[in-house]
């Protein structure tokens, strides 16, 4: 297969412009040269028809003079001709005079005496009386002649026709000379519109080619892509659209990598919760074990003994962080129902009022969700995340530190704030706190599980987990949607 011949729009658009520019030269040069050359012929053919008419009344005078008797026959006549031979002014090839017959009275070549034409312009001149003329084409070697015929005609009455042949020579070398200058202009003009033909086309093509040269370089991982201000054309709105298209590209780019993080983490989430559930059912039966011991060695009075508090404690904190794990592995189950925002955050504030207790904290609560709005959550999760925030402020918090609790509603969200002011949450640990089990606690405090199920909670619920800390003031925000997202369960 012979591979396609592509032409570029520049190359299109110069050929076409200089084909329209020889066309337009050309035709320009040809109605200039035939509009001067009948100028020309015009200007000859009046000038010769004066000639002949101005001499048409003496001729005939002479004619009626020669009837009379008065002057000889002929020789006034030849008079006349050679005076029109002798025109400065005129190229004259022959003149003569015929009677009313057409027989010659008088000729400037003598052996055309007594002839009789019969031609049309002799005939129109005898029997129509009026003047007629014809451009006779050159011959071979010879010049093209203007034939005229003046009627010689007096009250009526005709006498004859006086005919006058005017050589074109000059003015043909005139016009010869008139079309070498057309042609030269029209060469320059030609030429002057295929450069600026070219130069136009250039300048059309070069934003096209750079708008083509960014397109070829969009990619995936490339659509980060400076474009010029826009023009005020047709390409400029086609950059425009190219703008907007990019735009729709990286927004899609961010989705897709979005989505595809989502289902990492929550691929990662699941499999983590299937190991979870396994290790935290084989640790239970063994920890079960050794708290019955424990309890059993209690009841024996043994009296104070620092070993078996130290186990106390250590088998306390496995249960805890196996129920931790446990409770990450059931993390993927949501019961949405409906509630009103204002219920919903006094039962949290209660809750959460409580489970404080034990930290020296001062804890404020304040609901700005006014007026109330409805919500579509699993209410046990979403409470178990604000628990989980609250004592992480709690913990982070100095004594008698202040840890606020409040909502607010905007942009078809419900927003809850978790507030305290603590040392704060390092910059280069921002982006990891939500990762599963990453903390920020001294080891023996933290487990990394906590934040992990909080967010893993709120993005089921179709929201998401911000935080927002410096020294001395940390806030985390949760959004969750007011209306459940597409898909996922309905509210009863």
């Amino acid at each position: 297969m012979k591979p396609r011949v592509t032409i570029s729009i520049k190359t299109q658009f110069v050929l076409l412009a200089v084909l329209l520019v020889a066309l337009s030269s050309a035709l320009w040069g040809w109605w200039s040269w035939k509009n001067e050359r009948n100028l020309l012929y015009e200007n000859l053919e009046e000038q010769g028809r004066q000639m002949v008419t101005s001499l048409s009344s003496p001729i005939i005078n002479a004619l009626l003079y020669e009837e009379m008797g008065v002057i000889e026959e002929g020789g006034l006549l030849d008079n006349f001709i050679e005076e029109i031979m002798n025109n400065a002014g005129f190229p004259v090839v022959y003149a003569y005079v015929t009677d009313r017959n057409g027989k010659v009275l008088a000729h400037n070549s003598y052996p055309e005496y007594g002839k009789i034409y019969n031609d049309p312009l002799t005939g129109i001149a005898l029997s129509e009386g009026r003047y007629s003329s014809r451009l006779l084409v050159a011959g071979s070697g010879h010049s093209a002649l203007l034939d005229m015929a003046m009627p010689l005609r007096i009250y009526g009455k005709s006498w004859g026709a006086l005919r006058v042949g005017i050589s074109t020579a000059q003015l043909e070398q005139e016009l010869a000379g008139m079309a070498r200058r057309i042609i030269l202009i029209t060469m320059a003009f030609f030429l002057l519109g295929t450069l600026l033909s070219w130069l136009i086309g250039r300048g059309m093509a070069r934003p096209l080619e750079r708008l083509a040269a960014l397109m070829s370089a969009v990619s995936t991982d490339n659509l980060d892509i400076e474009l010029r201000p826009r023009r005020p054309d047709e390409i400029g709105a086609l950059q425009e659209s190219f703008r907007e298209m990019l735009e729709r590209l990286r927004r899609s780019e961010a989705e897709r990598k979005h989505v595809v993080f989502q289902l990492i983490q929550s691929e990662k989430l699941a499999s983590i919760g299937k190991i979870v559930a396994g290790v935290a059912h084989e640790v239970n039966n063994p920890l079960a074990t050794i708290t019955t011991c424990l309890h059993n060695l209690e009841q024996e009075k043994f009296g104070p003994n620092r070993n078996l508090e130290i186990i106390k404690q250590g088998s306390e904190r496995i249960e805890r962080i196996v129920r931790q794990l446990s409770d990450f592995s059931r993390a993927a189950t949501l019961e949405l129902q409906a509630h009103s925002s204002d219920r919903f955050f006094t039962e949290s504030a209660e809750f959460a009022r409580m489970a404080l207790r034990r930290h020296d904290v001062l804890f404020f609560a304040e609901d700005r969700c006014l007026p109330p709005s409805m919500l579509c959550l699993d209410k046990g999760k979403i409470q178990q995340v604000i628990l989980n925030l609250l004592i992480n402020a709690a913990d982070a918090s100095p004594p008698r530190g202040k840890v606020l609790l409040s909502a607010s509603a905007g942009d078809g969200f419900y927003n809850i704030h978790v507030h305290d002011y603590g040392s704060g949450i390092p910059e280069e640990a921002r982006d990891a706190v939500f990762d599963i089990f990453y903390t920020t606690k001294p080891a023996g405090e933290g487990t990394g599980v906590g934040l992990a199920i909080c967010k893993s909670i709120v993005e089921m619920h179709g929201g998401s987990m911000a935080l927002e800390s410096r020294p001395g003031e940390t806030t985390f925000t949760v959004r969750i949607p007011l209306r459940p997202p597409e898909g996922n369960y309905e509210c009863c």
